[in-house]
């Protein structure tokens, strides 16, 4: 499956902007063709940044066992940028505006949530945002998403597509430690070709 150019487009206006991210820079170029595109597992860098995904709303009141609070999830991201000497998180996320700020202020880096502008909102839709999230997601050094979220496995499929490596792809939020003792991660698929 390939993206509409202009959606990429922004997404990589973005990686650019914000994460000084490009695809010669992050061994992340793409084939024209989708069927000659067949990475080596691994060979993708990725920007110096770390992609979220963090659902909220409905999914934090019906699923508490998988979604962190906010608190908890600023933990794990921290603990993340640490480890992978990363500085800078873009958030892909439902959370109200006040959620993404208590979240941004425990998080020990700049974080960066795309808010669309009213033309790009009017011209794609929220699909077409959700696409231009998803592709940033996609090129970050390590991604982090939320279990059991179609729009996560859909990050961690286009990063396989990409050429990532499954241990910086593969990764969910652990619930709040008294509800979700397990955290079981996602499982691992790979592309045969």
């Amino acid at each position: 499956m390939r993206f509409s150019d202009s959606l990429i487009d922004i997404g990589d206006a973005i990686r650019k902007k914000y994460f000084h991210s490009t695809d010669e820079k992050d061994n992340t170029i793409m084939e024209r063709n989708w069927q000659d595109q067949k990475p080596v597992i691994g060979s993708a860098k990725g920007g110096d940044y770390l992609a979220v995904h963090l659902r909220r709303q409905d999914f934090a009141r019906n699923k508490r066992k998988e979604a962190p609070s906010i608190k908890n999830a600023a933990s794990q991201i921290n603990e993340i940028l640490q480890r992978e000497g990363l500085k800078s998180v873009f958030l892909c996320t439902d959370a109200i505006k006040s959620e993404i700020d208590d979240l941004k202020s425990q998080v020990d880096g700049k974080v960066v949530h795309y808010r669309p502008p009213k033309d790009i909102m009017e011209r794609f839709k929220d699909g077409g945002v959700a696409i231009i999230d998803q592709w940033v997601a996609a090129h970050a050094k390590y991604f982090i998403g939320t279990c059991v979220s179609t729009f996560s496995f859909r990050i961690q499929e286009e990063r396989q597509i990409i050429g990532f490596d499954p241990k910086t792809t593969y990764n969910c939020f652990c619930g709040d430690p008294d509800l979700d003792t397990d955290c079981d991660q996602p499982s691992k698929w790979n592309i045969v070709y």
